[in-house]
Order: structure tokens, then sequence, then C-alpha cells
């Protein structure tokens, strides 16, 4: 058996092996953060956000047409599944060629097991490593990014061992036109520009310490000739005249001809390269096609012109950063704060830019990961390390066998690793975990444990007699198979499978089934949003409601769609200002204590409140400032241009659409009308009365119970009460921290409703039912409850006369709070703090002993505290007389 079929046979495994993980542990429909924005975007052919993915989501759009699954999500998700496959696959062809090249060809079956075994233990330690098996689940970028680095370095490394033959060029240029491609798709591959300078380099000229300098220098030309020269700033001359754009390819094609006629073939290559990256590039075209389609589900920044486009290309609306200096720049008042734990900027480079935002991801993936909660650190018992010793061990090796290929693979590591966590100059804090950007130097590093596996086994055959030579090689790659890849797979499955999480669906879907028709509704983040543009675009849900992000409500384009256009055919969203108004619309000084009017027709108010007498025909409120800034000893207020425009959208709107927020927005956001606000389900809606002043309710009774008790069998796109929560006590199913935070959201609408009923002595069946059926649809055991959220449903129970079920929660929120009180012993300011659920909790259970020890406690860190003086003597007299007579 020749060594090309056995080659081939291990390359089948490392991608069936993979794949068939990959499909066994896929996002069944769309994830939470980008990626159900992607998706639906690659279904309706949208805009993305910036700088947009054009060719990621033209590939998604095939994706999506391929009958292999009911679901239009997970289509799209496997175009990350076998992207990822075939990552994997070309990272363990890559090794082999690697291998090979200080080894030779290989001619045993030693030579063969060697080479094909430790590749296969290299590619399969990033099949399973966390980061990479995290983006080959759902419908992202990085998937196809990786694949695509992968393919480049398999092509150079072609091009490394044909180097010498005739023709040999074309190899670069397809590395070139994968570059140009791969702009439509993430920035992160045109980095294979920089390494392809290194290979030709190396393999076409000599080596001297002078001219390495020079050909470092000029693959970093060339890779900024792609970025940001191609990628901004050809554009950018465009928008003078297109004429200009024209001229500057003609150029390149009369260098081609040139370079032709004179037979310099380092200019064919660099003209043709040149070329081959625009013509990828070239996909951007449909981003202006597009944009330029009336009521397009979703068109970010409206890049519809080349004005525009730059912008978008620049990502303006995300603002400018610093590419050195200062490391610490923000003026956000939450990084302000945090720099203080700084001494200087190059401290925050190291501790945080550095250290907790590049190598802890690192040690992640190869030493062992503590948890999955955000900044949680690493733990050397998942994997002692084995893997990233291996790796090590297996860069020293490479320098040692083949110097020049060991170089470039650091350089790869480098580049892709600490040099793009520089470039981001990312601030604390991050709203989530970013490993997934690094997963190109975590490529290098696992083709380095295939080659550590392959350096062990020939240093411990130095000293062996030929014949026990494929008993030593067995061995070791049986032992470093179970070490490395089978213990990752093992440690990493549970975290890593998504089958059957419906969580981000069903959350979109509940979210929206809480409103009534057309409706209008108010979300803040990416999670409230996203799972709910894809919900409407891919599975055609609720399409009725229009969702104002009011993030994005601060840029003229969307305020502009908001106004002018109808997605699905909804309705617009009701405003006075005009376009000219929307255009200019900026934050603005505000006096906090300037009344605010919003008009009430009688009509606007239920029918069982239209006959009382006095009904006011106007809200008149105050709103507090958004924006604070010190000025001198002055401190100036103003409000945002999003809450200039939620003002006049209720204004406008005249109570004829119901109106929304979502219960994840902030106070800080309802522009004075906090108590205007009743809930149903996850929504809270917009009312022109006060519940509490008419003896109304501040949640729909009716609504709340349909909404937890009438569970559809199949999901209804029109309006329909009744959340679905599919998965979420399925006890084989790992919820990350995202998902079980937003878990307390489903558990906060259920404890509204159980307190409304616990108020009526003759209606506590009702609220127990509520609870039960709360433990039944999310179970702690499964998703762990908030101890705060807990300590409210022990008390509830409490209340209600459950004693079995208040001592069971009581205990482990005890445990909970005392632990809390052990890492903040400070916290005694916020009302649910631990020191006050403990207090009411002993005193509930009679520990009137505890209690006291509690509050002599917190009397000692304030002495004169005259509420701890009158709460101690209060339990000294229950402790005097328990019966309360």
């Amino acid at each position: 058996m020749d060594f090309k079929l056995v080659n081939r046979i291990f390359a089948a495994v490392v991608f069936l092996f993979s794949t068939i993980v990959y499909i066994m542990t896929v996002q069944p429909t769309f994830s939470f953060w980008d990626c159900g924005e992607f998706i639906a975007c690659a279904y309706t052919l949208s805009i993305p956000h910036p700088p947009g993915a054009p060719f990621f989501t033209l590939v998604g759009k095939i994706f999506t047409m391929f009958p292999v699954a009911a679901d239009i999500s997970l289509r799209a998700n496997y175009l990350s599944v076998f992207s990822s496959s075939f990552c994997i696959l070309f990272l363990y062809l890559i090794s082999t060629k690697v291998i090979i090249s200080w080894r030779g060809i290989p001619k045993t079956a030693y030579d063969y097991l060697l080479i094909c075994g430790s590749s296969l233990i290299g590619a399969l330690s990033y099949a399973f490593s966390d980061s990479f098996w995290f983006n080959a689940l759902e419908f992202e970028v990085y998937g196809m990014g990786t694949f695509l680095i992968g393919l480049c370095i398999w092509i150079l490394m072609v091009w490394w061992e044909r180097a010498d033959e005739p023709g040999s060029d074309k190899y670069l240029l397809l590395v070139a036109y994968v570059v140009g491609l791969s702009i439509g798709i993430h920035l992160i591959v045109a980095q294979c520009i920089f390494l392809a300078g290194l290979f030709f380099y190396f393999k076409r000229y000599e080596y001297e310490p002078k001219t390495l300098l020079i050909a470092l220098g000029l693959s970093a030309m060339a890779f900024f000739i792609v970025y940001p020269g191609i990628v901004k700033k050809f554009p950018l001359l465009m928008s003078g005249s297109i004429a200009i754009g024209f001229i500057l390819i003609g150029l390149v094609v009369f260098g081609i001809y040139y370079a032709r006629v004179n037979k310099n073939p380092i200019l064919s290559l660099i003209t043709l390269s040149l070329f081959l990256i625009i013509i990828g590039y070239s996909t951007y075209v449909s981003i202006l096609m597009r944009a330029n389609v009336t009521d397009l589900p979703i068109n970010e920044n409206t890049p519809s012109n080349i004005e525009t486009l730059i912008s978008y290309l620049n990502r303006e609306q995300y603002g400018q950063q610093p590419l050195i200096m200062p490391r610490r720049y923000s003026q956000e008042p939450q990084h302000q704060a945090i720099y203080q734990n700084y001494s200087s900027d190059m401290e925050f480079l190291w501790k945080y830019q550095i250290n907790h935002m590049f190598n802890r991801y690192w040690f992640w993936n190869y030493i062992g990961r503590e948890g999955y909660n955000q900044n949680d650190g690493v733990d050397f018992k998942k994997f002692y390390a084995i893997p990233f010793l291996f790796g090590m061990f297996g860069l020293f090796y490479l320098f040692r066998k083949d110097w020049k290929l060991g170089f470039i693979f650091l350089m790869m590591f480098l580049m892709m690793g600490i040099v793009t966590a520089l470039y981001q100059n990312q601030q604390e804090p991050q709203p989530r975990e970013r490993d997934y950007f690094y997963v190109g130097a975590f490529m290098a590093f696992s083709l380095w444990i295939g080659i550590g596996v392959a350096g062990l086994i020939e240093t411990i055959s130095e000293k062996m007699n030929k014949k026990s030579l494929m008993a030593i090689c067995s061995v070791v790659l049986l032992l470093s198979f179970a070490a490395v890849p089978a213990n990752m797979l093992r440690e990493n499955y549970y975290h890593q499978n998504r089958d059957g999480n419906y969580f981000p669906y069903d959350y979109a879907y509940n979210l929206l089934q809480s409103l009534d028709k057309d409706a209008i509704l108010i979300t803040n983040g990416d999670n409230d949003t996203f799972p709910l543009w894809c919900i409407q675009a891919v599975y055609g849900v609720r399409t009725d409601v229009r969702i104002i992000n009011l993030s994005l409500a601060q840029t003229e384009w969307y305020n502009l769609q908001l106004k002018n256009e109808r997605p699905y055919g909804a309705l617009t969203v009701p405003m006075t200002f005009t376009d000219a108004q929307l255009k200019k619309l900026q934050p603005v000084q505000w006096d906090e204590k300037k009344p605010v009017t919003y008009d009430v027709p009688v009509t606007a108010y239920p029918d069982s409140m239209r006959n009382m007498p006095g009904l006011p025909n106007k809200i008149v409120t105050t709103i507090p400032a958004t924006i604070r800034q010190q000025s001198g000893s002055q401190v100036i207020t103003a409000l945002k241009g999003n809450d200039l425009l939620l003002m006049d959208i209720i204004k406008a709107n005249k109570w004829e659409r119901p109106i929304y927020f979502s219960v994840t927005v902030s106070d800080e956001n309802y522009v004075g009308l906090n108590e205007y606000l009743v809930t149903e389900g996850m929504g809270q809606r917009l009312v022109p009365y006060k519940p509490a002043s008419y003896g109304e309710n501040d949640i729909n009774v009716e609504v709340m119970n349909e909404c937890i008790f009438n569970e559809p069998e199949v999901p209804s796109k029109t309006p329909l009460y009744g959340f679905r929560f599919k998965g979420l006590n399925d006890k084989n199913l790992f919820y990350n921290e995202d998902q079980t935070r937003m878990a307390q959201t489903y558990r906060t609408v259920f404890m509204k409703l159980a307190f409304y009923y616990s108020n009526d002595s003759a209606k506590f069946k009702e609220a127990e039912k509520v609870l039960d059926r709360m433990e039944e649809k999310i179970p702690r055991d499964v998703i762990t409850m908030d101890y705060r959220i807990e300590y409210d449903v022990a008390m509830l129970y409490d209340k209600l006369g459950n004693k079995q079920k208040f001592n069971e929660l009581s205990n482990n929120v005890m445990l909970r709070a005392e632990d809390e009180i052990k890492r903040n012993p400070t916290n005694v300011q916020s009302y649910y703090n631990p020191y006050r659920i403990l207090l009411d909790i002993y005193e509930s259970k009679g520990e009137y002993q505890k209690a006291l020890d509690l509050l002599g406690r917190l009397s000692s860190m304030s002495p004169n505290d005259p509420t701890i003086l009158q709460k101690i003597e209060s339990i000294k007299q229950k402790m005097n007389n328990p019966s309360g007579n």
C-alpha cells in the first residue's frame, strides 16, 4: 500500500470523524449574538452589520436552499459544520507535508504510521479544542474563515514542495484569489498574504539577517496593500470618481501585460495577485445592489452608494480607536472606572489585552477551561497541560528540524494571536468572551501538537533498535491520542453539545408572542434583537411587529428605515420628525425638571376604565438625563438621540398601536414612563395611566396565564399567547452563562404572576400552581436559579404555607448567600443583598441567634445605623416571646 492511499485514508478518517461529531452537536436552529442576524441576512440576501460579509451570506443563501434539514437555520449551520471539517482535513494535510519536509518521502510502514498518526492527533486536537468546536456549530463567519486559512496554508505548502517546477506560481495566485474572496467573510484570512511573503522569501532567496528583515517589511507591505489598501482606500478613491477605479484596474491589467511581454515573473506575480484579490473583493458589489432594494428586512447602514459603502467598510458607526497608543482610550464611565486598576497603559496592555484576552484563551484550549462564566480562568486539572506541552515541544522540534517553516508558523501564531489582540485594542469590560477571534493562532498551535507527537516518537526511536520501531510508534500514538484529542473530546463534549438546544428560537418566539397585533417593540441589545430578526425573516413569525433597537436608533439610516420602509408589509413606525430632522438628530442638553406632556384620548383607556370620572387627557412627566458629563464644578445633563426619537414615536402614535418595552430594557430607557407600564408576558406594555393610582394591576393576569400555561405544540406565525420551553428541562443539555441569565427573565414572568396571586389568600393554590409550573418547565437542576430569585421563591412558598418547599429552597439559598458574603463582604446596599436575604430566612425559620450574630456583624460595619439597632431589638423581642403573644 503506497503512502498516497494511506494518507487519503487517514485524511478521510479525520474529516468524517470531525464531521460526525459536529453534526451530532450542531445547534438545531439559530444561536444567540450575531448568528440570527447572519442567517436572516443570508436567507433574505440582506445587509448585516459593518463591515459586512457578502461572500459568506451568498454561500449561506445556497446552503439554506439545500433540502438536508427541515429547519432553515440548521441548513445554514451546516455551512460552518462542513467548513470546519474541511479545515481539520487541511490541517491534517498541512501537518503531513511539514513532517515530510524534514523526514523525506515516506518509504516504510513505520514512516506511514508516524507521519499520518501524528498529523491525525494534531488535527483532531484542533477539531475538539474549545474555541474552534464552538465556531463549528453555528452560522458565524469564523468557521468558514478558518477553513480558508487552512486552505491557503495547504496551498502554500503545495507550492513549497513544487516551487521549482514550471508554472508553480499558479498556487500563489490561487492564494491571492482566496484572500480576495475572504474579504467578503472576515479579514482574519488576509493575514495569509503576510505568510505567503515569508514562504516566497525562504524558498526563493538565501537567508541573511538583512534580507529577512526586508522580507518581513515587504510581506507587511503586501498585507497593508490588501488591508487597508484595497479594502478601504480603493472604494475611497472611487468616491471621487468611479473612473478612477477603472483607471487603477486598467493600470493593474497593463502591469500584467507589461510583465508578460518583458518576461518579468515577479511583476507578473504581483500584478496578477492584485487583480485576483480585486476580483475576489468584488463580492461587495452585491452589497451595493441589495442595499438599494426597498423594504429590505435588514439593511444596516444602507450602503447604497460608494460614499455610504466607505462608511460601512470603515465601521464608522462603532467609532474610531487608536492603533498603538493609548491603550486606555475610552471615555465611557464603565471603562474609566476600571482604568484605575492599572498603573499605566503598558500594565493594561499586558495584564488585560494580552494575558487576559489572549493567553487565557490559549490556555483554555490546551491546558483546560475553569468554567463557562465570563472571565473564568484556567483549570490545569482538565487536560493537565498535556496538549500544551506537546505543542510547545512541537514548536521547539520544528525549529530544530526545519527552522524556516518553524519561523513561518511562529509568525502565523503571533500574527493571528498576539498581533491581532494588539490591533483590536479591546477595552475592559467586554460584553462577552472573544476567543473566537484567535482560532487562526490555535490552528498553528495544534499543528505543533502533531509535530510534537512526531518529535517524541523520533526521539524515543533514536535510542531503540529498528525491530521495535513499529511497536514504539503505535504505543506513543495510542497514548498521545488518548491524552490529547480523545481527552479533549471527552472533556468538552457536554459543554459543546447543542443538540436539542432551542433556547434562542423559543426566546425570540416568546418575546414576540407576548405582544398584541401590529405592536412596536423597544429592545436594546443583540440578544433581544437579532433572534427576533431571524424568526421574522426566516420563519415568518409575527412579521407585523416593528422592532426598535435603541442602540441602532442613534443612527440616521436606521431611523429613516423605521419611518419610511415596510419590511414584510408591516406598518411604518409613526413619527412627527421629518427625514431632514432625523438626519440631524443628536443628543441635546436637557433640564431634568422640564415637564413633558403626552396627550391621551379617552379611547386610549381600557373599556373598563372609560366611564371613570376625571380621567386625565394627558400624561405629564419628567425625564431623567441619560448623559451626564462633568464640566468643572457643573454637571451637564443631556438626552440621547434615541430618547428624543422614542418620545416622538410615543406622541406620533397617539395610542393607536400598542407599544412595548422588552423586559430586558433597563429603566433609564423608559423616558420617564416607568410607572405607566403593564407586564404582558415578556413585554411591558405602555398604558396611559398609572396602574397603582387606579387600583389596576401592573400585570395583565389573563395574558400572563395564557403565556405560562398555553404552550403551543406548533409555533404560530400570527398572534397567539403561549410560551415554548423546549429542552429547558433536559438534564443532558448545557446552558451557558448568557442563556442561564436570560432564563431568569422567564422566571421573573412566573414570579410576577405568583406574587399577584399570593396577595389574595383565596388564590394561594393558583400561586403555588404557577411556582410548580416554573419548576416543571425550568427546573433548578438544569438551569441554575439566581439565588436572589430562589430567595423570593422560598419566601413565597413560606407565605403560601408550604414549609417543605420553603425549607428545601431556603437551605440552598443560605449556603449561596453565605458564599456571596465571603466573596463580597461589603455588599450591603442592594435591595437583594445577601445579609438581608439571610436575615429574612433566619427569621422565618425562627433561628434568631443566627440573625443576631449576623446583625452584630452588620453593626460592627455601621455602628450607628438606627435600622440595624431597631432590627436587633425586634429579633430580641421575638426570642423572648416566640409565640408572638
